[in-house]
Order: C-alpha cells, then sequence, then structure tokens
C-alpha cells in the first residue's frame, strides 16, 4: 500500500527535483570541475588545487570579511531584537494588517532597487536632507564615508529584513496556544511578564533559524555595498562577494572566481552548521 503513494509523491516532486537539479546541483558541480583548471581568455590548463590554494593565501580575499563579520555580529542580533519586539506589538496594536503591510513593503523592493534609493538619500547633491540641513548652517556634508559606510550598511540592511523577519516572529506568536498566556495571567502575570517569560522563549527555535539564514545573507553581502559604490570608492575585495564579482567580470578570472565562491559557501556552511549545533546543544539542555 505504501509504494503507490511513494511513487505519487515523487512523481508530484519530479519536476522541482529535475529543475533543482539542472539549475543548482549541475552548476555547482560543472563549477567544482572548472575551478580546477587555469585560465586566460579561452585557454585553460589543469592546475589541479591551485586556484584554492592562491585563495587560501589571499589576504585580500580574507580582508574581505570585515564587513560581513560586522554585519553578523552587530546588524544580525540588532534585528532579531526588533524584529520579536515589533512581532509582540502586531498582538498588542489594532489594525496589525496594515501595519504588518507597511513593514513589509521594504522586503518586497528588489535589492538593487532599494541601494538605488538610498543612494538618492544619501547623495551629496540631490539628497532630500539637504535643505534641512542647509537651514541648520551645514553644507556639502558627506554623508557616505569610509568610516560610516558599515553604519549606512547596518541601517539599510535593517531597513530592508527587519519587517519580513518580524512577520515570521508574528506567524510563530500566533501558532502559541492561547492557554499558556491565559494560564499565565490567572497566576497574576501582566502582559510583559506574559510576553517576556513565556512567549519570547517558544521563540527561541524560530530565532535560531532565522539568525542563520540572516547570517547566511550577511556573510553574502553585495548588492547594497555594490550600489552604493557609485557614490563612494570602495576597493574591489569591500565585500567576499564584490571580490568575486570583480575577479570574475572585470579581470576575466573564472575559474578562480569559482574557486573563490565555493570557498565562501563552504564557510557559510560550517559557520551555519556551528551556530546550529551550537544552539540546538542549548536548547535541548534548557528543555
Amino acid at each position: 500500500m505504501r509504494r503507490p503513494s511513494s511513487l505519487k509523491a515523487y512523481l508530484f516532486l519530479a519536476p522541482f527535483l529535475a529543475l533543482f537539479l539542472f539549475v543548482t546541483v549541475y552548476p555547482v558541480i560543472f563549477g567544482a570541475y572548472l575551478s580546477l583548471f587555469g585560465q586566460r581568455g579561452a585557454r585553460m590548463w589543469w592546475v589541479g588545487l591551485g586556484n584554492y590554494l592562491e585563495v587560501l593565501t589571499d589576504p585580500q580575499f580574507w580582508s574581505g570579511f570585515k564587513i560581513p563579520l560586522f554585519l553578523l555580529f552587530v546588524q544580525v542580533p540588532l534585528m532579531l531584537v526588533i524584529a520579536v519586539a515589533i512581532g509582540l506589538l502586531y498582538e498588542r496594536i489594532r489594525h496589525s494588517r496594515v501595519y504588518r503591510l507597511i513593514f513589509y513593503l521594504p522586503y518586497a523592493m528588489p535589492g538593487i532597487i532599494a541601494g538605488l534609493l538610498w543612494s538618492y538619500i544619501f547623495s551629496k547633491s540631490m539628497s532630500p536632507f539637504i535643505p534641512l540641513l542647509g537651514s541648520l548652517g551645514i553644507r556639502n556634508m558627506a554623508f557616505i564615508t569610509s568610516s560610516s559606510m558599515p553604519w549606512i550598511l547596518l541601517v539599510i540592511i535593517l531597513w530592508e529584513w527587519t519587517g519580513y523577519t518580524s512577520l515570521i516572529v508574528y506567524a510563530t506568536l500566533v501558532s502559541i496556544p492561547k492557554e499558556y498566556a491565559e494560564q499565565a495571567q490567572l497566576d497574576g502575570a501582566n502582559s510583559l511578564q506574559v510576553a517576556f517569560y513565556i512567549k519570547v522563549p517558544l521563540l527561541a527555535t524560530t530565532v535560531l533559524l532565522l539568525f542563520i539564514f540572516n547570517s547566511i545573507g550577511a556573510l553574502q553581502v553585495f548588492n547594497e555595498p555594490w550600489v552604493l559604490g557609485a557614490l563612494i570608492t570602495l576597493p574591489p575585495n569591500y565585500t567576499p562577494a564584490m571580490y568575486i564579482y570583480s575577479q570574475a567580470f572585470y579581470y576575466g578570472a573564472f575559474t578562480h572566481a569559482i574557486a573563490m565562491g565555493l570557498i565562501l559557501a563552504a564557510l557559510i556552511f560550517v559557520i551555519s552548521f556551528f551556530f546550529l549545533r551550537r544552539s540546538s546543544a542549548e536548547l535541548s539542555a534548557h528543555a
């Protein structure tokens, strides 16, 4: 009886699996094969692990992790705290559907468009804040500098992703049985105590997954600094993703760039696996 059911399930999955194998798995395998070659124009020659050894000893590649690590340890935790607070507010305020829509809209905007929008806001000549600053006697102010760039990226990414993250948090809160909060209120707990001692601990698994997903995004950040690079000169290795792009499309070192991309993917996997195992062990210990 189980075999026909399993066959039907695989038939339903077959279109997705075929597309996934063709679009994702095959390019990765073929890319891994190409990374074993050196390249100059159309000429290619076998180098084995030479590209990988060159990447691992390239200081420019490793220095590009400063911004992703800043986002990983500053932006991601800050966003999760704000998202949890907003998710809790969704339960308390009226017309929360309207606010959920408004907060979600930045996520619906493509990253390149968001970068262009913020480029206009931080532009030295076109910023809508110029008249306000001019009335205060501040003129020719440079919004974007090498020192302020990480914080501007933090603001932009918070604006883009916090609304979506708060929506995931709210969906988890809605799934929590109301009996938990009602029982706590019968025992004398107020709304804040219910939120912090009942609901927030139950969000641990969701917050963990959101942390891992957003950490992956932080380590791959590309769109925002790439677009803002039109306003300020950034080094080609400002982030690893930008360095990979510049090596591939500015210098034509495609096989070398593939090796960098695979090393970056391996690092992301190791970091995600570490956080997942460590957090899962802590959650199990407190369960």
